[in-house]
């Protein structure tokens, strides 16, 4: 008694069974009929790939070439093309990931599990956020005649103080509060110069100036002070 094949069933008679024609066409029909919705299929596949319909996609830098993940991790810099962050999973250190929500791309500091882009563990790398850090990266401003140069964390502030009384410490305002800074004060005066003994330190937003006066016959001093450091 003849069997048949898994797939496309063709006729498969037994060892005791004569040749059948019938049987040969029957095969070569089916063989035929599945050949064709094949090459029809592959024919399809190969007119490439588009963004309505699936296909063979070449890989490379041209135009109508599929970008590899790899290629897009390497001009940031990163290791890798982890994927989304909203997807669940481990983030890895170097990896570079897409979140849907700011529409950035962001580099991975830290392993870690999130679903969100957490400023502890991700740092955006995409055009426009890294526009924006170079935009920002030195500033110039001008307060109450007291300059800021700001660059990337770095800070210099300088300005003139006037008719600071002697031995008594003495405030300015400063648009800025330093982390850690280095200040140096140069107070100017006419007539016999005398010794002046000049002292300045941070406080929050302020600089605070002292001058002492030792033998100057003045009781009030001017000039200019600097200050450099973090914040």
């Amino acid at each position: 008694m003849s069997d048949y094949t898994k797939h496309l069933r063709l006729i498969k008679p037994a060892g005791n069974e004569y040749y059948n024609v019938d049987h040969f066409n029957h095969n070569a029909e089916l063989i035929d009929k599945e050949t064709e919705d094949l090459s029809n299929k592959v024919a399809k596949i190969q007119e490439g790939a588009t963004r309505e319909k699936a296909g063979i996609v070449q890989l490379g830098t041209g135009e109508g070439k599929a970008l590899e993940g790899i290629m897009l991790a390497r001009m940031f810099g990163c290791v890798g093309y982890g994927g989304d962050i909203q997807e669940t999973g481990v983030k890895d250190i170097n990896y570079i990931y897409y979140d849907r929500n700011t529409r950035k791309m962001y580099k991975c500091l830290n392993q870690n599990s999130d679903v969100s882009a957490n400023v502890a563990n991700f740092i955006p790398l995409d055009n426009n956020s890294l526009l924006d850090r170079l935009e920002n990266l030195f500033s110039f401003s001008n307060q109450n005649d007291i300059n800021v140069i700001k660059f990337s964390n770095i800070v210099i502030a300088f300005g003139n103080f006037k008719n600071i009384k002697f031995n008594e410490s003495t405030d300015i305002s400063i648009p800025i509060t330093f982390k850690s800074v280095s200040i140096s004060v140069t107070p100017h005066h006419t007539g016999t110069p005398g010794n002046l003994t000049a002292m300045a330190y941070a406080n929050g937003n302020k600089i605070t100036i002292r001058i002492n006066n030792h033998d100057t016959g003045l009781t009030t001093v001017s000039g200019t002070f600097i200050a450099i450091g973090i914040v």
